[in-house]
């Protein structure tokens, strides 16, 4: 969940603010950093945003002559975000000062066995008890080192650290289901180093860097980086970088979210044109089998938050369109309650990041049933991506903002891209001809962002206090809880969503004169039924907002039955209906979900207690 960062070269203050900016999406609890000279190790944290502590820096004056540094910015797991608890931790003895990104989870135990050899300590977090490990390590006589590999040992969990020691010109590192990147690149001549929690924090200067595996530790100066696992040094041959970040622009959007919002239909255009020029047999065998057919008889989608309902959307898809089997997981149940799946599936994995802790772990327990894993991600270097057996790109671009818009749709893209591509691979080679992507191509050619007035009316109603209910069926209920979650994390109201056939199966208890129900109803198959079930909850006094298509004829519901109609673009160019209609249908709940949260007051980049990476479980 937080992000950290290290930097060897001049300016290392500035360097890892720049670094941390980038990294803020992360966490935005408290942040720190620590710069060294080579012999003192100088520290500044502050509770809140990055901006308080730029600003406690501008402040201090302290850092001048540094050399090398580690940042961090927090996302709390253990203590709460105060500036005692934000990293970095150092050690009793001032020597050793740390930044770590992920759970210890035999903290406690450790901080016992420490305090009965006379150490004491200051926060509530986890982090803290490495710091104090490696001191006591190195009290006993160990180089640094060797310290560092002592206290990994001990440490069971998920970790990343950076981590200076004092009289070295030197970062240490460590990595174990968290991500860690390390890279060097010239500047002026100059040697410089470079680690993060992502590789955007390096992209735009290096062509090349590490990925470090679990399990390995070591340290870094300027000229150059020693690996080491359990069994000692090691060989870890550098990566190329694909692409260079530098920096999203907001431009005329006054917030991230707003702008990721527009950027949609752009992030889909280029989403289709890669699937047609790539997406081909030659370049995805473990999709089709060699002799026809597909080599797999079901599918299991895994993903978490949106991309969990990116997934369910896609079981739609894959059944539908290429007939076959599928269920979507939750993916933090998918590992302890993992269906029956064996080599004749297909597990798919779905996420923004691609280091979900929870998708990654879930990864892991299809590998151990022997299925082939397909990751589904934005970051194409992340964990995710690397560790499947095989990677489809969703081409969102770089999403800052911590509530997802445009790679939702891009998830659904792709997965509707794969449900084509496995309806062609299904076919006997004779018969088997190229994917149809002609549905994705009507998506970019008739997507609308709808009636901004409506949505902004749309936002005022629902800051009034009333209940919110979101009803829907099939694609319709999907639909709903998406727009839901986006509701929750950028305005902090609840929004209840249901099967609308589940109406007077419990919930109907609730519906009165103090509610709004939302009737998510642009499904021709269902459309009675659902209306029916919004007249059932008009008759308890509820006011009913209608969602449903430019065009569904309401012949047996007169419109004066609802309290609103917000209306949304039907897609055409697909015979039947267009399976990502889905896609359609959630941008003005994207967008309603913005203007409460700036109705409200609140930053809809940067909700209260979430982060966009949760790469802790």
């Amino acid at each position: 969940m937080c992000g950290i960062a290290g930097y060897i070269g001049d300016s290392p203050e500035q360097n890892i603010l720049y670094r941390l900016r980038l990294l803020e999406y992360r966490g935005y609890d408290s942040a720190g950093i620590a710069v060294s000279d080579g012999e003192k190790i100088v520290i500044t944290k502050r509770a809140g945003e990055l901006k308080n502590l730029e600003a406690a820096l501008k402040q201090s004056g302290k850092t001048a002559g540094a050399k090398l540094g580690i940042g961090h910015t927090r996302w709390a797991t253990h203590g709460k975000p105060d500036e005692i608890n934000a990293h970095p931790h150092v050690s009793r003895d001032g020597k050793w000062a740390v930044v770590h990104n992920g759970i210890i989870e035999n903290h406690a135990e450790l901080k016992s066995d420490l305090k009965k050899l006379g150490y004491e300590f200051y926060s509530a977090t986890d982090t803290e008890t490495a710091a104090k490990l490696l001191e006591y390590y190195s009290a006993q006589g160990a180089a640094p080192l060797q310290a560092l590999r002592q206290t990994c040992e001990r440490l069971e969990g998920s970790f990343a650290m950076a981590i200076l020691h004092a009289g070295e010109k030197k970062i240490y590192f460590a990595k174990n289901k968290s991500p860690l990147y390390l890279a060097y690149a010239e500047n002026g001549g100059k040697k410089r180093a470079y680690l993060a929690s992502d590789v955007i924090c390096f992209s735009a200067q290096a062509s090349e860097y590490y990925a470090l595996p679990d399990g390995v530790y070591g340290r870094a100066d300027e000229n150059g980086a020693e690996f080491y696992d359990k069994t000692g040094r090691i060989f870890l041959p550098a990566e190329k970088l694909s692409a260079a970040y530098t920096g999203e622009e907001i431009n005329r959007y006054p917030h991230y979210m707003l702008k990721e919002i527009y950027d949609t239909l752009p992030a889909l255009r280029a989403e289709t044109a890669y699937f047609e020029s790539n997406f081909t047999f030659e370049n995805y065998p473990l999709l089709c089998g060699a002799n026809g057919g597909r080599g797999f008889t079901k599918a299991v989608l895994v993903g978490c938050g949106t991309a969990y309902h990116a997934a369910l959307s896609g079981a739609g898809m894959l059944w539908r369109v290429a007939d076959l089997d599928s269920a979507a997981y939750v993916a933090s149940e998918f590992r302890y309650y993992c269906p029956k799946i064996d080599e004749n599936t297909l597990a798919v994995f779905i996420s923004q990041s691609g280091e979900t802790a929870d998708t990654l772990a879930a990864l892991q327990e299809a590998k151990r049933h022997g299925a082939k894993t397909l990751a589904v991600v934005n970051a194409e270097h992340s964990t995710l991506a690397k560790n499947a057996d095989a990677f489809l790109p969703v081409k969102a671009g770089t999403e800052i903002a911590v509530a997802s818009t445009k790679a939702y749709s891009c998830q659904a893209a792709a997965l509707y891209a794969l449900a084509e591509f496995l309806r062609a691979a299904a076919l006997p080679l004779p018969k088997r001809c190229a994917p149809d992507f002609s549905a994705l191509n009507a998506l970019c050619a008739g997507l609308s962002y709808g009636d901004v007035n409506e949505e902004k009316e749309i936002a005022r109603l629902f800051c009034g206090g009333k209940k919110l209910f979101f009803i829907g069926r099939g694609d319709d209920y999907r639909t709903a809880l998406e727009a839901s979650l986006k509701i929750k994390e950028t305005s902090y109201l609840n929004a209840d969503v249901y099967y609308a056939g589940e109406l007077k199966h419990g919930f109907l208890a609730l519906v009165d004169e103090n509610s709004y129900v939302v009737v998510f109803a642009t499904e021709e198959a269902t459309l009675q039924k659902t209306l029916s079930n919004a007249e059932e909850a008009r008759a308890r006094g509820a006011q009913i907002i209608l969602f449903t298509t430019n065009k569904t004829a309401l012949p047996d519901c007169p419109e004066e039955k609802f309290f609103r109609i917000l209306r949304v673009n039907k897609l055409g160019g697909v015979a039947g209906g267009n399976p990502l209609q889905c896609v359609q249908n959630i941008l003005p709940w994207q967008r309603i979900a913005y203007e409460l949260s700036v109705e409200k007051g609140l930053n809809p980049d940067k909700p209260r207690n979430l982060a966009k990476s949760v790469t802790v479980e």
